[in-house]
């Protein structure tokens, strides 16, 4: 690499970690969710560098290594989140987390057949494609089910709530919805192209189970414990590589990489020394998050057609918003949850942010999704991530203002 490609990687990446420090300091003066408006922010700046300066198309001399580092701390931050389900008092209960996946996925998954019925009855030619219905209604029903575990992981964070039963039961539930999630997403791929994507899907998450118990086993011997407690950096540099190569080798399966990162914090044992390593990493992580943020700002700056359809917009808006409102705030209710915590799950599951958007490219790359109908979902994405930390405000205030109509008067 030359020096000048170099001290244009350093510009840019400076500019990412001051862009992320400016949202971090808006979503205090808004009173937000520091991740909401570091993502708005740091999508704004991928925009301006590909449209005004022309860095970050794909093409550009090296992107590779901000990609790297944008993948890496994603990785690193999965794993602390993944790892924090485990912490903080208590087993969740079974009820909980299926009621809530339940309903936090099937309304929203009807809610999208109701929306392709609309597209394959009303829409345009902008809007059909040339999809098969039944890919395309697939990946509508995938769409609007999504929950970003990696936005919610940091939702949560920034609200010091991933160590309590809602933050760890948002959780559990957000991993369930994108294990069940991804694999239809294959299987619409699959039915588009041809490909094998189900298989390999159903294969990772089959072998994932009995791979987290074998390495919980070994970092639980005396050798390994051994290694957390003398040498703490290289036990951070070894779990580092493994969520890596992992969070890559799921991405190159055609999955996401959350399922290889995921995997590896479920699998770290949940005391002692590993959970000073998790926490470490998961510092390290959100700071080089923001890279990601903003090299999916380039993608999209690059890459979304000029084709607005407002009805489409507003449409999708509107079911995706209700539907996981709604479906998640009943599930969590007959999951014996409290009509406070019910309106929480409510509002986080609601979080769709790059998880969504990494669906959403995944469908418009397989031709699934027509140039109209991929940006009023991009648009449904970031609307619905934005709603996040004011629906969590509001539910605070509702719950201030019950309180204060409950206490007895002095």
């Amino acid at each position: 690499m030359d020096a000048l490609i170099a001290g244009t990687l350093a510009l840019v990446l400076a500019g990412v970690l001051v862009t992320a420090a400016v949202g971090r300091w808006l979503a205090g003066r808004l009173k937000q969710p520091e991740i909401v408006l570091e993502i708005a922010v740091c999508l704004l700046l991928g925009g301006v560098l590909v449209s005004q300066v022309g860095w970050g198309a794909p093409e550009t001399a090296g992107r590779e290594v901000l990609e790297f580092l944008g993948h890496f701390g994603l990785a690193l931050f999965l794993v602390s989140a993944a790892h924090g389900i485990r912490q903080g008092g208590g087993r969740l209960s079974g009820r909980a987390v299926a009621w809530l996946s339940a309903g936090s996925t099937l309304p929203a998954m009807l809610s999208g057949v109701l929306l392709a019925t609309w597209v394959l009855t009303v829409g345009g030619a902008d809007l059909r494609g040339e999809a098969s219905p039944t890919a395309l209604t697939l990946m509508l029903a995938v769409s609007l089910a999504v929950t970003a575990v990696p936005v919610l992981a940091g939702i949560l964070r920034d609200r010091r709530m991933e160590n309590t039963e809602i933050g760890r039961l948002a959780m559990t539930s957000a991993v369930a919805i994108d294990a069940v999630t991804w694999v239809l997403l294959a299987v619409a791929i699959g039915l588009a192209t041809g490909r094998d994507g189900a298989v390999k899907a159903v294969a990772v998450l089959l072998c994932g189970i009995p791979a987290v118990l074998a390495v919980r086993w070994i970092a639980r011997t005396k050798a390994l414990q051994t290694l957390a407690n003398s040498y703490p950096y290289a036990a951070m540099i070894l779990v580092a590589v493994i969520a890596y190569a992992a969070s890559q080798t799921t991405r190159g399966l055609g999955l996401t990489e959350i399922f290889g990162a995921v995997l590896v914090g479920f699998a770290l044992p949940g005391d002692g020394p590993w959970a000073r390593v998790s926490h470490q990493l998961g510092r390290l992580g959100r700071l080089l998050l923001p890279v990601m943020f903003t090299l999916t700002g380039t993608a999209l700056a690059a890459g979304v057609p000029n084709v607005v359809s407002w009805e489409a917009i507003v449409i999708a808006t509107v079911l995706a918003i209700t539907s996981k409102l709604a479906g998640s705030y009943a599930g969590a209710r007959l999951g014996a949850q409290s009509r406070l915590a019910s309106l929480k799950l409510a509002a986080l599951m609601n979080t769709r942010g790059l998880t969504e958007i990494a669906v959403l490219q995944a469908g418009y790359s397989a031709g699934i999704l027509a140039p109209g109908l991929f940006l009023a979902l991009i648009v449904m994405a970031l609307i619905t991530t934005g709603l996040s930390g004011p629906l969590l405000w509001a539910v605070d205030r509702y719950a201030g203002a019950r309180a204060a109509r409950l206490e007895p008067a002095s």
